[in-house]
């Protein structure tokens, strides 16, 4: 599939019908309804109007685009969160998603991306069962890549805002994402560690003694796929006692 983003598309026409939107492909003059409530709608304590995922989807829709979704990076683990009623998982995707556009040859070009995260930390994600909690949250990601990447293509951001409902989790994403680009722990999981050596009665600085004697000179150099075997190591000193 060759790629090809487009950088400088033309701008959907956007006319004011009531309380609705018009939304015009700017090469066919093809056009579509975005219905207000359904499609896009004002989430509290904002101003501009939020894209909603059917509002995206009528939008790429009218630009004649497929839709093609791909994991940039994630993080899937069972017993990432403790509480008091136990480990709770944690999951977390980032996703891009391809508009592509077929030529009459049928070859695919993509002709523009947009990319999108969640977490199950986020408090619309809830806590069902591992399995639910892991299948909302990708659907989440999804989405948000999705309307990025129909109001880049239609150049309506000045319009639509991007549909993020929860800010707390966006300015943790860079720490989460670098974190999955170089294989070492999250902070929240740091936490764990610490928590863990609490429940066998070991200092905050008996752990840092602790990691450096299993080669660890910070906490920051575990790497994930290490992670169960320090909560092990660590478990194995209560044991011990």
């Amino acid at each position: 599939m060759a790629e090809l983003t487009v950088y400088e598309g033309r701008q959907a026409l956007a006319e004011r019908s009531g309380e609705n939107y018009k939304v015009i492909c700017p090469y066919d003059k093809c056009a579509v309804i975005l219905e207000r409530g359904t499609d896009f709608d004002v989430i509290p304590g904002t101003k501009q109007p939020s894209l909603l995922k059917s509002g995206a989807e009528k939008i790429v829709s009218v630009y004649g685009l497929l839709v093609r979704f791909s994991i940039e990076s994630k993080i899937e683990e069972l017993n990432a969160i403790e509480t008091e009623k136990g480990f709770k998982p944690f999951f977390f995707y980032n996703v891009r998603c391809d508009l592509i556009k077929i030529a009459n040859d049928g070859t695919e070009y993509i002709f523009t991306s947009g990319y999108g995260s969640a977490n199950t930390s986020e408090k619309r994600n809830g806590w069902n069962s591992p399995f639910d909690s892991c299948n909302s949250t990708l659907k989440m990601a999804q989405k948000r890549a999705l309307v990025q990447a129909a109001l880049s293509v239609s150049g309506l951001s000045a319009l639509f805002s991007q549909d993020i409902e929860n800010e707390v989790f966006m300015k943790k994403f860079d720490e989460l994402n670098e974190a999955v680009k170089t294989g070492t722990i999250t902070q929240k999981q740091g936490k764990l560690i610490f928590a863990t050596a609490a429940d066998v009665g070991l200092s905050a600085k008996k752990v840092k003694e602790k990691l450096k004697e299993w080669g660890y000179g910070d906490i920051k150099a575990i790497n994930q796929d290490e992670l169960d075997d320090v909560l092990n190591k660590i478990n194995a000193l209560k044991e011990k006692e």
